[in-house]
């Protein structure tokens, strides 16, 4: 299924860079020869296009695209602020960090259903109502982004992503009314959407991460950020919309579970009993638990520190998770084995910054959801853990 997939994305990447030469020469060609050309000559029609979530880590936000049917020049082109190459070297790397090139892209409107239609994703159109000169300057505005360097651009899924090069195309050559769709924070939009589709775990490894950078409340030219949230505020402007198409094609039921709340609970209250029955096999098997609970916190807190310090992604950026999720967990993995006393004294600086962050989490500008707090919990009681080993050694 894998290497079918592959050759599918890889036929439509080769057809989209095929297409992508056609359409930057016709630009070449179009400005040269119709470079006096006024609106009088243009007969353009814009459609905000919204993507419903894929399956994909990197689709369960949905996509934003406009489409331009062009009457005189019989064209119906979609532009795509989404488009990245698999293909860069050290990809993971630099998706990570945040330095991954991301690029304005052109296909024609059937070519661009056949992929959603594949993956069962739903479109939906909104086609907009806008005058002769705003149509053709931001027409204009798609053919320069088009060309060279023009293109590239780094992303961030917070302040410059597909849907805020659409948002912002809109604000700038569309008299949209900015009305407020109730956006308390980043974080809350972003964290959703995993849960909604079925990918509870993925939604809360993606809580852990976020910064405090991302709990702030968007203002009303931020907050339209993501494709259903650019859908919901241009909904609102019934003078600028004046038609709405879906296209159906998820046949699929709906996602239900993917909510990790009740495993974290059940393995709290696992790791409590093992740990507290004083017998051969529970104790044996409360020393595995500390040991994996070491191992995950410590790779956790690595990944955290390497999002918040050096990564570009903003919405990462003051992470006070790392009080109490941090590689010094990695640390005590070789400690735990070599001196029960050295194990204790990190076990009361564990517990004490994890403890005084869950006192002060009412004043931290960084919002912890439940999920998040049965995971401090059960680092409280490794940390305990680790304190008692500490203890029998003296």
């Amino acid at each position: 299924m894998k290497k079918i997939l592959s050759t599918i994305l890889g036929n439509i990447f080769s057809k989209k860079i095929l297409l992508f030469s056609i359409f930057t020469l016709s630009i070449a060609l179009n400005n040269t020869i119709n470079a006096q050309d006024s609106t009088k000559n243009t007969k353009l029609r814009f459609s905000l296009i919204t993507c419903d979530a894929g399956d994909d880590l990197y689709t369960i936000w949905g996509h934003t695209a406009i489409r331009v049917i062009d009457s005189v020049n019989h064209t119906d082109f979609v532009f795509n602020y989404g488009s990245f190459d698999f293909n860069t070297p050290n990809f993971i790397a630099k998706f990570m960090k945040g330095d991954l090139m991301y690029f304005i892209s052109a296909d024609t409107y059937s070519n661009f259903l056949y992929e959603y239609q594949y993956f069962g994703r739903d479109v939906h159109e909104q086609v907009l109502k806008l005058t002769p000169l705003e149509k053709y300057k931001w027409y204009q505005a798609f053919q320069i982004n088009m060309i060279g360097d023009n293109r590239f651009y780094l992303y961030n899924f917070i302040t410059d992503n597909c849907t805020t090069r659409i948002k912002d195309g809109l604000f700038a050559h569309a008299p949209i009314n900015n009305y407020s769709i109730g956006i308390r924070s980043f974080r809350e939009e972003i964290v959703s959407a995993p849960y909604k589709n079925g990918l509870g775990w993925i939604g809360m490894g993606i809580d852990l991460l976020l910064g405090a950078t991302s709990d702030q409340s968007p203002n009303l030219n931020q907050e339209a950020f993501l494709p259903a949230l650019l859908y919901k505020k241009m909904a609102l402007n019934n003078h600028l919309v004046i038609a709405t198409n879906h296209i159906k094609y998820n046949n699929k039921q709906a996602i239900k579970g993917g909510y990790p709340m009740n495993f974290l609970i059940a393995f709290l209250l696992l790791y409590i009993f093992v740990s507290s029955w004083n017998s051969l096999i529970t104790q044996r098997i409360a020393r595995v638990l500390d040991f994996s609970l070491l191992f995950i916190f410590g790779i956790s807190g690595s990944l955290v520190l390497y999002m918040s310090a050096f990564s570009f992604h903003t919405a990462c950026h003051e992470n006070y998770n790392l009080i109490w999720l941090h590689p010094l967990y990695l640390l005590a993995i070789p400690v735990y084995f070599i001196s029960k006393k050295w194990t204790g004294y990190l076990g009361y600086i564990f517990f004490a910054t994890t403890a005084i962050l869950m006192v002060a989490s009412h004043w931290v500008p960084q919002h912890f959801s439940k999920s998040v707090i049965v995971v401090m919990i059960t680092a409280l009681f490794l940390q305990t853990q680790l304190i008692k080993r500490g203890k029998f050694a003296l």
